[in-house]
């Protein structure tokens, strides 16, 4: 048995005659039906029922058909992955994103890539402070989404977005620890996301000469916060819900108050990306916000 004879057989199962795959395949008429008498002999069984001015499938011809049928999907798709690769399409490419990244902003346009590039993986890794950063210097991503920006010298920086950086406690703290000024949050517990990577990282927003709750997830943050256990910066795309329903207070005091951070599109300067990483890097400049103006 050979692929060419399966690819026949599905050939005439599809257009109905060996007239009509003959022609679709540019095979001749004899050539086809040599082809299915030679597979049909190996197998001892008839796979067409000929009798009839159309050829219809037996039994043995049916379960031959459900049984092919992978076979020929994965063979397509061996042959559409071979010409991914003629066509310098990478393997996969990956991408780091900001935890505080408007991250709903770019799902569809990951959805689209996706479809568009089959065969590309596309990696992405949820990263917090100066951790997306580091994995775009280091090559382990080749595109990242940061508000934090320590080496402008090695990397292209494009804005793309702001996020308002709130800086909220839950109703019931603010009202029982009687907050009215900012020495007030002193006592308090301040929710800080902590930078695993030492000295180039830093902290968003930290009071001095409070208290401190490092910890190394956003969402836990946002779940520590509305609990009343502390106070902290949230991204406003985060907690629309909760404020409108007056679940957070905004705080507002002299040093601590709402922040806008910039969300930036990285890569390495010297960095050469593929057919795919391009794409990918122009459709994420369509997010920017000063061409929208």
């Amino acid at each position: 048995m050979t692929f060419d004879q399966v690819v026949v057989f599905h050939k005439i199962v599809e257009l109905g005659s060996f007239k009509a795959a003959a022609a679709e395949l540019h095979k001749s008429q004899p050539a086809l039906s040599l082809s299915i008498k030679k597979l049909e002999e190996e197998m001892e069984v008839d796979l067409f029922d000929r009798s009839g001015y159309r050829p219809k499938l037996t039994q043995h011809g049916r379960s031959f058909l459900e049984k092919s049928l992978r076979l020929i999907t994965e063979m397509n798709d061996l042959q559409d992955l071979s010409q991914s690769f003629k066509n310098n399409e990478e393997p996969e490419i990956s991408l780091t994103i900001d935890g505080i990244s408007p991250l709903s902003n770019f799902l569809h346009l990951f959805k689209k890539f996706s479809v568009k590039f089959p065969h590309t993986k596309l990696n992405l890794n949820l990263n917090i402070l100066s951790e997306a950063e580091r994995r775009v210097l280091d090559g382990e991503a080749q595109i990242g989404l940061t508000h934090f920006i320590s080496e402008r010298n090695s990397l292209e920086i494009i804005p793309l977005t702001t996020v308002k950086m709130i800086p909220v406690m839950s109703k019931e703290l603010y009202k029982d620890k009687k907050v009215r000024i900012q020495s007030d949050l002193l006592a308090l517990d301040q929710i800080v996301i902590g930078d695993k990577n030492g000295p180039r990282g830093a902290s968003f927003g930290v009071l001095e000469g409070g208290k401190k709750w490092r910890i190394s997830d956003g969402q836990f943050k946002q779940e520590i916060i509305l609990a009343g256990l502390g106070w902290g910066h949230l991204a406003e795309h985060t907690i629309e819900k909760e404020l409108k329903e007056k679940k957070l207070v905004v705080l507002d005091f002299e040093d601590v108050h709402t922040k806008e951070l910039a969300i930036n599109l990285i890569r390495l300067k010297k960095h050469q990306f593929g057919l795919v990483a391009k794409s990918l890097w122009s459709e994420l400049l369509s997010f920017r916000e000063v061409d929208k103006k």
